[in-house]
């Protein structure tokens, strides 16, 4: 631990889930940006799975660790009612990054409970996680920092040619996955033939070239506080169709995408035909705008609102955070 103030994101490795990449790559930009910043890691975690590209350093959580008052401790919002009690005896300043406002009650009974909590601030990955939680009678200041989208997504776009194939995530609709196959394929039989690729348990450059090479993404997305897929898909040149999962009104509209109300499997099927239809121009058009709407989520954009986050949150004690210029980082801690 270092006798410095440092600020510390509670991670998890192996990575499972965008969210928990999220939280390695804040930790990688504030390092960039010349702040004391390090991932505190779950006991189990297996620091020699090469689960995240980001060079950063790493301590693990146990007896050994003591925090200061002057120490920041990043976790998620989807830490058990237990945790919570026991980062409650810690004397160092906690934040909450909420990444999904679906999800906040994982770790709270209730938002008196969660407002009635020591809580030194918030951060959050969309407005519209902040102003749900807002709504919902959240008294916590929350800032938000939007995620990037991986470059590997445009990079691929320029690479691959896309096929007459739909690409889709079914992990948080599986029913609906399946119901929307056999509608379609009942409504269209003109497509019984089209493929539909499954994207699972593929690393971020795979599932980039396996976007890229998809005419068509079929957004499943369920109770998102922003959703990256569908935006990941924007962002290689799919002409992306279905929910928005809620967070995904942040960036979806008419132009860039064929976006169905919740819940409309049917509506769904039709986007997927029309987008299937389309000829070059139009489909041009919509794919300009859905890169043009993922653009805006680049990593300038992502270390601007980060380093705006923790300007607000440190004061004027973020100087006492700042890592030497010289000598080397290396060894810092």
């Amino acid at each position: 631990m270092s006798a410095k103030p440092s600020i510390y994101y509670a991670c998890t490795l192996p990575v499972r889930a965008g969210g928990e990449l999220v939280n390695f790559q804040h930790v990688a930009s504030l390092r960039k940006q010349g702040l004391r910043a390090f991932v505190l890691l779950d006991p189990a975690s297996k620091v020699a799975v090469p689960s995240q590209p980001y060079s950063v350093p790493m301590v693990h959580w146990g007896e050994h660790v003591a925090f200061s008052p002057d120490d920041w401790l990043v976790v998620p919002e989807v830490m058990p009612p237990q945790s919570f009690e026991h980062l409650a005896t810690l004397p160092c300043r906690l934040v909450i990054h909420n990444q999904n406002p679906f999800y906040t009650f994982r770790g709270f009974v209730d938002v008196v409970s969660m407002n009635a909590y020591r809580l030194a601030g918030g951060l959050c990955c969309s407005q519209f996680t902040r102003d749900t939680l807002l709504r919902w009678g959240s008294t916590t200041d929350w800032q938000v920092v939007r995620p990037m989208v991986l470059p590997h997504f445009a990079q691929a776009a320029t690479q691959a040619t896309p096929m007459h194939q739909i690409a889709y995530m079914p992990r948080k609709r599986p029913a609906d996955a399946a119901a929307l196959k056999t509608l379609f394929r009942a409504l269209f039989p003109e497509h019984a033939q089209v493929p539909w690729v499954e994207i699972n348990n593929m690393t971020r450059p795979q599932v980039a070239q396996a976007l890229a090479q998809s005419r068509v993404f079929a957004s499943l997305s369920r109770d998102e506080g922003l959703g990256l897929p569908p935006l990941e898909a924007m962002a290689a040149g799919c002409l992306v169709c279905g929910f928005d999962g809620g967070g995904g009104k942040e960036y979806a509209t008419p132009e860039n995408g064929y976006w169905v109300a919740e819940g409309d499997i049917e509506g769904f099927a039709r986007a997927l035909h029309t987008a299937l239809m389309l000829d070059a121009s139009a489909q041009d058009a919509i794919t300009s705008a859905a890169k043009a709407a993922a653009a805006a989520y680049s990593e300038a954009n992502f270390d601007r609102e980060l380093a705006s986050a923790w300007q607000h949150l440190l004061g004027q004690q973020a100087h006492a955070f700042q890592l030497p210029k010289v000598p080397s980082e290396r060894g810092e801690a």
